[in-house]
This record gives structure tokens, sequence and C-alpha cells, in this order.
């Protein structure tokens, strides 16, 4: 089965991630920390978090073995968000196409992907080759 997760401050992620999962006929799953990131203090201390390298509690549906597992997120601050850190200390990263999404960094951490495709632009749909 193929999965496509996502976590999202903005709504972008999860447009990329449908995109996906209809070009691949895989379906949609969300992970939430339940943190309140918006406006220019969530701003703030979502960049501390994810430059900290720091993990919080998130709530997704875990994957089975022998899933095609696609991850879509946002580039905070060269990093991973705590929610998507935390997601993949418990998934290996051998078993993730990774799809990290932004304007102004990129991802610096990307070993170990099974692939990583980054989406940059206002375009937010993604065509998987």
């Amino acid at each position: 089965m193929i999965r496509v997760y996502y976590f999202t401050r903005t709504g972008d992620s999860r447009k990329i991630a449908e995109s996906i999962a209809a070009q691949t006929g895989g379906s949609v799953f969300a992970i939430q920390d339940h943190e309140n990131w918006s406006g220019p203090a969530g701003y703030l201390r979502a960049g501390y978090y994810a430059s900290s390298k720091k993990s919080v509690p998130a709530d997704y549906e875990k994957p089975q073995d022998g899933d095609v597992i696609y991850l879509c997120f946002p580039v905070w601050a060269g990093s991973f968000p705590p929610a998507v850190r935390t997601f993949l200390s418990t998934i290996s990263r051998d078993r993730i196409i990774a799809v990290p999404s932004s304007l102004g960094s990129q991802l610096k951490d990307q070993d170990g992907f099974i692939k990583v495709i980054s989406v940059v632009g206002k375009d937010k749909t993604v065509h998987i080759q």
C-alpha cells in the first residue's frame, strides 16, 4: 500500500500530499502535534524547535511493513518540524521518500531516505516520475 504522510503549518504540505496520493493511488495521512505554530510567535518558536532538533509528541496512523511511504513536510530552519522528527524516530528513513518543501531554505539532513524530492515555489503540485 502507498501511504502519503504530511505535516503542515499552512496547508501547503497537505496539498502536496494530496497531489502525490492522486498520482500514485495512495492514501493520505496527517501527522498532528496539537501545537499552535501560528502567527509570528509560533513561527519563531517553530524555528527554534527545529534548529534545536527538538521533538514533540505526534499522532499518526502507523504504517505497516511493506508500505511505500511518502513524507511531505515543510523545511523549518533547514531541518525537520518537531512532529516530523518524532515520526522519523519511529520509522526507518530507508523506507521513506521524503518530499520537503520550502521557499527559503534546503533540508540539510537528506541522508538515509530512499529518495528526496524537493518542492520549491508557489506551484504545490508534485509530478512523480
